[in-house]
């Protein structure tokens, strides 16, 4: 007889108070180095790098080292660190270099813990706007609506909307999308630009879905639970969990995922290859 895997525990509220703190002060060097300027160069991959990127994961892996030496890291800039405890950290400094780059201040900070269960731990920081959004598995998903102060966090929660007609939708590189997925969208959904990070205005019910593409790992990570705890669904664009998908996300109030799944089903997905934002 098989038996039922038993439930993930909740992530203890400790671990998930480091991380936002950790998150916190990435945000504030990341801002200070925004201002200062920082000038971007090509890395193998054809995506930009710059000194920020390097100094804010610096920061990150020395923090993560200090307080949890055994844990992995797995950062887009110095990669992969193993660790002995099974269980591993997954930094993203700086989110959306392209824009950094450009002065434009949509870039965010993302970071995510992942244990024996799986996602544990989400955050998304946004330096700039001064949001951050933060998860925990069993913990609920939160809001810090000013990084600079200490206003409380609040509860965050999408939105209830069940009509896919007029849904509010954020899109997301739609320079890489092909012609046949914005046209099919765009016959059903209010669809408009997203800004990076698209995530934190699903979670906090602003909008009603998102679509991506052209995602790594690292951009994805802190999605499952963070859409999860503030009762929402994120997968593919094929409806595959989506750190096992093929790079596109779908993240919406879970109540339109369906209908949308099967709106873009065999819609060709992208034309061109680069994403900006990465």
């Amino acid at each position: 007889m098989s038996w039922p895997a038993p439930p993930a525990p909740p992530v203890d509220p400790d671990l998930l108070d480091f991380a936002v703190h950790v998150a916190r002060r990435a945000g504030a060097l990341s801002a200070e180095l925004f201002f200062a300027g920082a000038a971007g160069r090509t890395k193998a991959d054809g995506t930009e790098v710059t000194d920020a990127d390097l100094a804010v994961e610096e920061l990150i892996r020395t923090a993560l080292g200090r307080e949890l030496p055994q844990d992995g890291i797995l950062g887009e800039e110095a990669g992969e660190s193993r660790g002995t405890s099974g269980r591993r950290w997954i930094v993203d400094p700086i989110s959306g270099t392209s824009y950094f780059t450009r002065r434009m201040p949509l870039f965010a900070n993302l970071l995510a813990y992942e244990d024996e269960y799986g996602s544990a731990i989400g955050v998304i920081n946004l330096p700039i706007a001064r949001e951050l959004v933060f998860a925990g598995r069993g913990r609920g998903c939160w809001l810090l609506p000013d990084t600079a102060t200490d206003a409380p966090a609040r509860a965050a929660r999408v939105s209830d909307r069940t009509a896919l007609d007029g849904a509010l939708t954020l899109a997301m590189n739609l320079h890489t999308w092909s012609a046949e997925l914005l046209a099919t969208l765009h016959r059903r959904v209010y669809l408009v630009g997203g800004i990076h990070h698209v995530a934190v205005h699903v979670v906090t019910g602003r909008v009603d879905a998102a679509v991506i593409t052209h995602q790594g790992y690292d951009d994805l990570a802190p999605l499952p639970v963070i859409l999860h705890e503030a009762g929402g669904r994120v997968t593919d664009l094929d409806g595959t969990p989506v750190l096992r998908g093929d790079g596109t996300v779908l993240a919406t109030n879970a109540l339109l995922h369906d209908e949308l799944l099967r709106l873009v089903a065999d819609q060709p997905r992208t034309g061109r290859e680069k994403a900006l934002g990465r």
